[in-house]
């Protein structure tokens, strides 16, 4: 039988918040079988976007651009699984793209469908298929990288961010990969993805101290298939950063050595990956439990959870940017950071402004008007679980209390002010914004 905090701890580290429901299922199991409950994906079917947003539509781009945002965090928030799209939201910000520079809705979707298919399937594979998307062809422009004019954008990311990490290549890797990628080009009449033989560098190449006629592809093979030393970099790059995502960031050596030891041994297939991670006692401690900050997206998500109202309802596209966080439009090709870098008071404002929405959301047609007749801790008790993050610790449990009874004494009965604050004041509790 597992703890039921550790079931917490997992819950909302892979499906966004801790459901009583799922919390409930899932303590009376052995953890191994909890986890495998949170990995299996059956669940949600063949999750997959709304046929009006696989197509792009010129006329109504934007639009398209805001109901994407919208039924993805929905989906996140309404998924029997969410820890699918938990993944999806991974690799969105490790292999990322941006819409603003892409600005075809088609593209941006289908790239988004191949991240939440493969969310736990095979890293070569993914890594093979994401090069090729026309969003990645344009975004880092292999779209036009050409054997007379070869671009490099797309191979040195390739390396410094996806695969191998800096100071793992040199910079006559760097030209021999732009040459071999030449010619994998983006069609901008078909809007597809086209090889160009006449567009290819058919020429000898350098490449990890081996000469031959290199094809763009052939690239990640190398890296993660046919080199023992540079497939182990990969490895280990990719479970450092998914323990990072998922636990707390500057995980020991032996966490990352042993993460990677798993990935190889499982021909880089990142289900046993992920589930090795999760079972590890250290995801488990209190640096775990008490290490990450939730992202704007995952807090926002977790605030629909609890609600049940959707991104529309909230206008969270039109929040987001005020919390730091946008998703298809990340800050740069590196994607987010964690921790500290949410925490900023703008970003904090960011999330005020979206809690004060949400908590009017709650409180119309009387929405919890069963608080007035609660004592204070009796109410704040039941805000706290209606957020999935009771029991709150002592001392934010009576700080809460102290404020809003407080309230209920200066606003002299007006006890719809008094609840709405309740609801908005235990969003931005440390306990629904870290852990």
């Amino acid at each position: 039988m597992a703890d039921g905090s550790d079931i917490a701890h997992l819950l909302r580290r892979t499906e966004f918040v801790a459901r009583k429901s799922r919390v409930d299922e899932l303590t009376p199991l052995p953890l191994s079988v909890a986890v495998d409950s949170v990995m299996d994906f059956a669940p949600n079917a063949n999750a997959n976007w709304p046929a009006d947003l696989q197509v792009h539509d010129a006329n109504n781009s934007y639009a398209q651009m805001v109901n994407s945002y919208n039924w993805w965090l929905d989906s996140m928030a309404t998924r029997p699984r969410p820890f699918q799209e938990k993944m999806t939201l991974f690799w969105h910000g490790h292999f990322t793209t941006e819409w603003d520079s892409v600005n075809r809705t088609d593209h941006m979707t289908h790239q988004n469908q191949l991240y939440r298919t493969l969310a736990l399937g095979n890293f070569l594979t993914l890594a093979q298929q994401m090069s090729l998307e026309p969003a990645m062809l344009i975004y880092l422009s292999n779209g036009v990288n050409v054997k007379t004019a070869p671009n490099q954008n797309f191979a040195r990311e390739l390396m410094e961010l996806y695969l191998l990490g800096v100071g793992n290549y040199t910079e006559d890797d760097v030209v021999s990969a732009s040459r071999a990628w030449t010619g994998h080009n983006y069609n901008g009449t078909a809007h597809a993805y086209e090889f160009r033989p006449s567009k290819h560098d058919t020429a000898n190449k350098t490449f990890f101290g081996t000469t031959k006629n290199w094809d763009g592809p052939d690239t990640i093979n190398e890296i993660l298939r046919d080199n023992v030393a540079k497939r182990l970099i990969a490895a280990r790059l990719i479970a450092k950063k998914l323990w990072e995502f998922l636990a707390y960031p500057r995980p020991a050596d032996n966490i990352v050595v042993e993460l990677g030891d798993v990935f190889i041994a499982n021909n880089m297939e990142l289900a046993p990956l992920v589930r090795a991670l999760l079972n590890r006692a250290e995801f488990y401690s209190p640096d775990a439990k008490q290490g990450l900050v939730r992202t704007p997206t995952e807090w926002a998500v977790a605030c629909l959870v609890a609600s049940g109202k959707t991104s529309k309802d909230v206008n969270l596209f039109g929040l987001a940017e005020g919390m730091g966080q946008t998703v298809f439009n990340p800050p740069n090709v590196s994607g987010w950071k964690n921790n500290s870098y949410w925490m900023t008071t703008s970003a904090l404002s960011g999330r005020a402004a979206v809690a004060k929405k949400v908590a009017s959301l709650m409180r119309a047609n009387g929405g919890f008007d069963n608080l007035y007749a609660m004592s204070t801790g009796d109410a704040v008790d039941f805000a706290a679980a209606t957020f999935s993050i009771a029991p709150l610790a002592p001392s934010t449990r009576s700080a809460l209390i102290d404020a809003f009874a407080a309230e209920r004494a200066a606003m002299n009965g007006n006890n719809k002010a008094s609840v709405t604050n309740l609801l908005t004041m235990v969003m931005l509790t440390g306990e629904m914004n870290v852990g």
